[in-house]
């Protein structure tokens, strides 16, 4: 994603802002469905830190994208680290079907909580925010999907047993085929 690619929808304004927190405490305000571009002032005059996409649906962000390509929670923390808290240009289009995927789901207090750093307006989003936010894949079937964490958490989790069993004076156990 780069600034200014186009993805559709009316743009509804263009404004620059304070910090994150006044551009979504504006969004949730306003009940925008559509998205939001933000662009830090180092994007804008040194080409750095990279800039941020937001998707809304009734003014919660629902979700996010950074321009070096992480998406979702990622998306969040990237924003964070790029230091998305001083002055941005912000620009809100109204569009019926947000881009992005459910692959970048954000929770919906999310970008107040960490990118504003503000529990009120973080607080205000929850209570808008549908029972249920697409927060893409299951974190369960996230991590049955994960063969190489799953292996991961076996061989340490049999380390810890050898361990524990060799310190309690157990002899060692061979593998089920009795080697």
């Amino acid at each position: 994603m780069a600034v200014g690619v186009d993805l559709g929808g009316d743009l509804a304004y263009s404004r620059v802002v304070a910090d994150p927190g006044a551009a979504l405490s504006q969004a949730l305000d306003d009940a925008l469905t559509g998205y939001a571009e933000l662009v830090p002032a180092d994007a804008l005059l040194l080409g750095e830190g990279g800039d941020g996409l937001v998707a809304f649906e009734d003014g919660v962000p629902v979700r996010a994208r950074h321009s070096a390509g992480a998406v979702g929670a990622d998306a969040v923390a990237a924003l964070v680290r790029a230091g998305l808290d001083g002055p941005l240009h912000v620009r809100f289009y109204e569009h019926a079907d947000p881009p992005l995927d459910a692959a970048s789901a954000v929770q919906p207090d999310a970008l107040a909580e960490r990118l504003a750093g503000d529990p009120a307006l973080a607080e205000r989003t929850r209570e808008r925010a549908p029972d249920s936010p697409d927060v893409g894949q299951d974190a369960v079937a996230a991590f049955l999907d994960d063969a190489d964490r799953i292996a991961e958490i076996r061989a340490q989790a049999r380390d810890e047993a050898e361990a524990r069993a060799a310190e309690l004076g157990f002899d060692p156990v061979g593998d089920a085929d009795g080697t």
